[in-house]
């Protein structure tokens, strides 16, 4: 009989994060000077700026590190689809550097920006608008980050920590190497043996809540996690652990786009 999957509702770290990180988005358009006030749409900027600092609060806050903590300067340059083609993470200006709570240790910048530009490369941002797109349809943005991630709430045993790194697995054995077409969410569940063999999977997708524009449910691509899924050892999963029935139960999501075919 094949086991029934729990109605599992999505996992608190998902909707109730933590304020531990947030930013201000600035667009800079190299050729200003060709674009008068009057041709942007002021309240279509502020939504854009509004949705970007909500994507890049959420990428930061949900990155699978150690503490981290500091203030960085990140430029991003979007394609006409808002896909990223560049990220440099670079110290924040002092101005930005004194904003951190006075009670925090800033940790090392080197780290800090790596994981910064990782996160950028992985994020999903929102459609570009027309207004505020340079004439190649591109638009760079610089985003000041207050990145506190201290080291209680980033321990390996957490259960947001060990949330991440298993969606992480996931991604990395089911997504990472699928050259998907389209911008969306994947959901899983699964149901696994004390060994790790899974015994029921269900894999779900759905609209990414910045790009429902570009989405497209996708069949085959939906089979073939639910058949990869089922093929895993979960053995390896990070945090594996049975209930008193030797049953292993979970849930996870993952953001996909074609930006991210290949990346870690």
């Amino acid at each position: 009989m094949k086991p029934r999957l729990p109605l599992y509702k999505e996992v608190d770290v998902y909707k109730s994060l933590s304020p531990l990180a947030f930013a201000t988005a600035l667009i800079t358009l190299a050729g200003c000077q060709s674009k008068t006030a009057p041709e942007v749409d002021e309240q279509a900027r502020q939504t854009f700026i509004s949705d970007m600092q909500r994507a890049l609060i959420h990428s930061m806050a949900t990155a699978d590190t150690g503490e981290q903590i500091g203030a960085v300067l990140l430029e991003v340059t979007l394609d006409g689809q808002s896909a990223p083609t560049h990220c440099k993470a670079v110290r924040a200006p002092v101005k930005y550097r004194m904003a951190l709570p006075a009670d925090v240790m800033p940790t090392d910048i080197n780290a800090l920006t790596r994981l910064v530009e990782a996160q950028c490369w992985k994020t999903i941002y929102p459609v570009v608008p027309a207004t505020v797109r340079e004439e190649n349809g591109t638009v760079d943005v610089r985003a000041p980050l207050y990145i506190v991630l201290p080291g209680a709430a980033q321990a390996p045993d957490t259960l947001r920590r060990k949330a991440y790194a298993q969606r992480d697995f996931f991604w990395q054995h089911l997504l990472r190497d699928q050259p998907v077409t389209s911008i969306g969410k994947a959901s899983l569940y699964y149901q696994a043996n004390a060994q790790g063999k899974v015994e029921g999977c269900l894999v779900q997708l759905y609209p990414h809540p910045l790009r429902t524009d570009a989405f497209r449910l996708d069949g085959n691509l939906q089979a073939l996690l639910n058949s990869r899924c089922m093929a895993l050892d979960l053995s390896k999963l990070p945090g594996f652990a049975v209930d008193a029935q030797g049953q292993a139960t979970g849930y996870t999501e993952m953001d996909y786009a074609p930006w991210r075919f290949n990346r870690p």
